[in-house]
């Protein structure tokens, strides 16, 4: 058996696995930035570019944690353990 068994199977376990991402990186965009536009009482247009940095790195970062983490459910769901009769 193989990691990712060519068809249908990966296909969907790749499409699930983007769902996750962008649902990661919204939740991670709107808590990141908004905590830090309550926490310094900066509006977004006044950062200063390190903030814009540091902000970018963490939410991409987190995300893709988050998304790896996920990624293993997914994994069993879609790709999991194979019929050995072939169904």
């Amino acid at each position: 058996m193989s990691l990712f068994p060519p068809g249908k199977k990966r296909r969907h376990f790749f499409t699930a696995q983007a769902c996750v991402l962008v649902c990661a990186i919204i939740v991670m965009t709107k808590a990141m930035i908004g905590g830090a536009i309550n926490e310094y009482n900066m509006p977004f247009s006044t950062w200063p570019v390190e903030l814009y940095v540091s902000e970018f790195f963490m939410i991409t970062i987190y995300s893709v944690v988050f998304t790896l983490l996920l990624s293993v459910p997914l994994w069993y769901w879609f790709i999991g353990e194979q019929d050995p009769s072939g169904k």
